[in-house]
């Protein structure tokens, strides 16, 4: 979002004035775009200013992993390489969860699993969007059971619906992603953007996680083609290499060059479909001209709630095959203990005032999107850790 020229960003704010989402709109407006989207602003209040006059802001986002279930065998996801046994959250955990933040301005519903594998995803969606919260679900549209089931995402309208991608054919995606069938994917694609357009619904806006690997990379270029096809509003395409090269699956990581971004962006403006390179892809991210320092961080403030009730300080810490290791390290389990008692204990007192230091917690050790002076001595304290 902060790489969209304004014009991008006003026409899908639009769609909030027009849809008359009032909640929705307050929270854009007084939340979600000056401590998130406007990393300036962010770093402003959250790190420097708030410290200063003694406020610790309370979380106003956060994700929720519905499930663990997936019965796909990614090669380059951590979950097909877990000895954890996979589980559902139900609906009452969920909104156990949900309602100790009291109303979130925002809820990313998405986690290592196959959303809709658990029965309850779209009550769970609704309910969030019952309260006015801004909900952002990431799925990769190869479970529907039926077309019946788009429409019902469509009447419930979370307002961002990722889908990620492995690949631009059904041999790169298939090859990497298994079990699942990419000739499926892009009929459900199609379906759902035709849909929307019959129902007449602005809402969710669409957009795509192209995950970048050795044999996708060039593939992005034919895929956005396609995009342009459907003929229907897309907020982003995400363009991201692994978050983390862990070993099993590290064949599959690619770097970004700056050439390589530069052709992405033209072709990107070619179609007219806005390209967003996480800013985990090294300094050529988003024009950055080096990683972020950690005292820019604002991203601890969307903490991330695995399935069995352990809270992590943010999503960007999995997929590094390192599950049960950021469990140890979990501040605390909502299931067992109040958010507000777990937000205020020393525990995560301290990773918030490391971070607003510019020092980094053993708990942010593996960050793939910020860098601080201790970083590497605090990777080694982790792995240390987790042998105790």
């Amino acid at each position: 979002m902060p790489s969209m020229s304004l014009s991008h960003k006003l026409k899908l704010f639009s769609n909030y004035i027009y849809d008359m989402r009032l909640k929705e709109i307050y929270n854009i407006l007084f939340w979600v775009y000056p401590y998130w989207w406007n990393k300036k602003t962010a770093k402003f209040f959250l790190n420097k200013f708030y410290p200063k006059i003694g406020i610790d802001l309370f979380p106003p986002f956060l994700e929720i992993e519905p499930t663990t279930i997936c019965n796909f065998r990614c090669k380059t996801c951590e979950h097909t390489y877990w000895k954890e046994p996979s589980r559902n959250m139900t609906f009452d955990q969920f909104k156990y969860i949900f309602d100790q933040f009291g109303k979130p301005k925002w809820l990313g519903l998405t986690g290592i699993g196959s959303s809709y594998l658990n029965k309850d995803f779209h009550k769970m969606i609704a309910y969030a969007k019952s309260k006015g919260t801004i909900v952002e679900v990431m799925d990769h549209f190869s479970h529907f059971k039926n077309e019946n089931q788009i429409r019902e995402l469509l009447e419930i309208g979370p307002d961002f619906q990722f889908v990620s991608i492995y690949g631009g054919t059904k041999k790169t995606s298939d090859s990497v992603c298994i079990g699942s069938d990419f000739s499926k994917v892009i009929e459900n694609i199609k379906t759902f953007a035709r849909l929307k357009k019959q129902m007449k619904k602005r809402f969710p806006i669409f957009s795509v996680h192209y995950i970048v690997t050795k044999d996708s990379k060039e593939e992005i270029f034919n895929f956005l083609d396609f995009l342009k096809s459907l003929d229907t509003e897309i907020a982003e395409v995400l363009v991201t290499p692994m978050l983390h090269d862990f070993k099993d699956a590290k064949e599959y990581a690619v770097d970004l060059e700056p050439e390589y971004i530069e052709k992405v962006r033209k072709k990107s403006e070619e179609v007219k479909i806005p390209v967003t390179v996480n800013m985990i892809a090294y300094k050529e991210a988003e024009k950055l001209k080096e990683k972020p320092s950690m005292d820019c961080c604002k991203e601890y403030i969307m903490p991330f709630v695995f399935v069995d009730g352990k809270i992590s300080p943010c999503c960007g810490l999995n997929e590094a095959n390192q599950r049960e290791l950021l469990k140890k390290n979990s501040p605390g389990n909502l299931f067992q203990t109040n958010l507000k008692k777990v937000w205020y204990s020393p525990q995560y007192r301290r990773i918030r005032n490391m971070i607003r230091n510019n020092q980094c917690p053993r708990e942010c050790a593996m960050c793939p999107a910020y860098v601080a002076e201790n970083m590497k001595s605090s990777t080694k304290n982790l792995i240390v850790s987790a042998r105790c």
